[in-house]
């Protein structure tokens, strides 16, 4: 490491074994607080990997805001391919029937690809994206406007609360030269 980050590192936030864990956990806590408040499921299981990037590696480029809304739209747009094409939508959730059906396997493979070939045509790699497009393809979230709004939102409190905590650290980590 270098003098620069170990100084840099005293002056903002305290060591990255501090600084990481306890921003991501003010953040999952903010973002739980408004959908508590709000009464919607605005806190959901492919937040945490996005939480993660933005908070312990915010230098990267699948933790920057561009490929984080991006690649989880990419995730529900591949989700929705997924169960469009194979008609899963007619079969139980994987979360709450505890079976899978074959529909719902073809669309998350489906999802995968999707997934991932959109988001290298869009510059928009973000690796959680792909848990949101298998929470649709397994019919975690459902193909329905209100379940579409929550990854929405909740992708949005990230944009809200994560980003500006990310840009902070790289600033003061990196002098601002790493992929914002």
């Amino acid at each position: 490491m270098s003098e620069n980050m170990k100084k840099n590192e005293k002056s903002f936030g305290g060591p990255e074994w501090f600084w990481s864990p306890v921003a991501a956990a003010l953040t999952t806590l903010l973002i739980g607080g408004v959908a508590l408040v709000a009464g919607q499921p605005w806190l959901f299981p492919s937040l945490g990997p996005s939480i993660y990037l933005h908070m312990h590696k915010p230098n990267l480029e699948s933790a920057r805001l561009y490929n984080t809304v991006v690649g989880h739209a990419t995730g529900v747009a591949a989700g929705a391919v997924g169960v469009l094409l194979t008609g899963a939508s007619q079969d139980p959730s994987v979360l709450s029937s505890q079976t899978i059906a074959l529909s719902r396997v073809g669309a998350s493979a489906i999802a995968m690809g999707v997934c991932l070939f959109v988001q290298q045509l869009l510059k928009a790699s973000h690796p959680p994206a792909a848990a949101t497009a298998l929470l649709i393809a397994l019919g975690g979230f459902k193909l329905v406007p209100s379940d579409i709004l929550a990854i929405a939102v909740g992708v949005g409190l990230i944009a809200l609360i994560g980003e500006p905590l990310r840009r902070v650290r790289v600033g003061i980590l990196f002098g601002g030269k790493r992929n914002q």
